[in-house]
């Protein structure tokens, strides 16, 4: 681990994170602030806000409750999939699992990018 040197150190800590891992591409310390499915605390929320309609809508209510936990889940998915890219080379291990030449491309364009804003900024 003494050997163990990270391309840029994270400059910022994530509060509280769901996830920490190290960037395989540029071994950075990464963390990820949200989990891809419902926890106990997003079915509750889900619960209390059905609760809520219940003397409206009577026993309709429960696909309510159903509709409501997939639109959560598909915001969560959403929101943890944003942040699977790494932030200082462009890795996506989302895109290594399915296709490693797309994966390639896309850190090359990212790192692209990245030389060409580090050119013109003075």
């Amino acid at each position: 681990m003494e050997n163990f040197k990270p391309r840029e150190p994270r400059p910022y800590k994530i509060k509280k994170p769901k996830l920490e891992f190290f960037c395989p591409l540029c071994k950075t310390k990464r963390g990820l602030a949200y989990r891809p499915k419902l926890t106990l605390k997003n079915y509750i929320q889900i619960t209390v806000v059905t609760l809520l309609f219940y003397p409206f809508f009577g026993f309709k209510v429960f696909i309510i409750f159903l509709t409501m936990a997939a639109i959560f889940e598909f915001f969560l998915r959403s929101l943890s999939k944003n942040e699977i890219p790494c932030p200082y080379c462009g890795f996506d291990a989302s895109w290594y699992k399915r296709d490693t030449k797309i994966a390639k491309k896309k850190v090359q364009e990212f790192l692209g990018k990245k030389e060409n804003f580090e050119q013109r900024a003075p």
